[in-house]
């Protein structure tokens, strides 16, 4: 029979740091959660004008005046559907991923002022 050598993993953790998260992480995933939300912006703002060109080529192709249309139930809720609801949607997610990115920042800043308030 062979003996097992059991190594314990090493980790650089000081008391200081936190139990259950690394700063390091939690910061770099505060700074991914802000850039994707701009990506995630644009992308919707570049589809909700990409619709928007393709409501108007439709409009010109068939001869239709805008302000007839807009008299129509079904050209509103057409509008709706395609333009406003994935623009919304967007602005949504863009928010949702800022308040998760600050959260973050904030949760970070009070830990290392609750560190600093301890440490004098």
């Amino acid at each position: 029979m062979s003996e097992n050598n059991v190594q314990t993993p090493t980790t650089d953790s000081t008391e200081d740091e936190p139990v259950y998260y690394s700063p390091n992480r939690l910061s770099l995933i505060s700074t991914i959660a802000s850039w994707f939300s701009w990506f995630v912006l644009v992308g919707f703002i570049a589809d909700t004008v990409i619709q928007g060109m393709g409501i108007q080529s439709q409009m010109s192709s068939q001869g239709l005046v805008l302000s007839t249309l807009i008299r129509e139930p079904s050209f509103l809720s057409y509008v709706f559907a395609n333009l406003l609801t994935p623009f919304f949607t967007g602005v949504a997610l863009f928010l949702i991923l800022q308040a998760a990115s600050i959260g973050l920042n904030v949760v970070l800043e009070m830990d290392f002022n609750m560190r600093e308030s301890k440490g004098k």
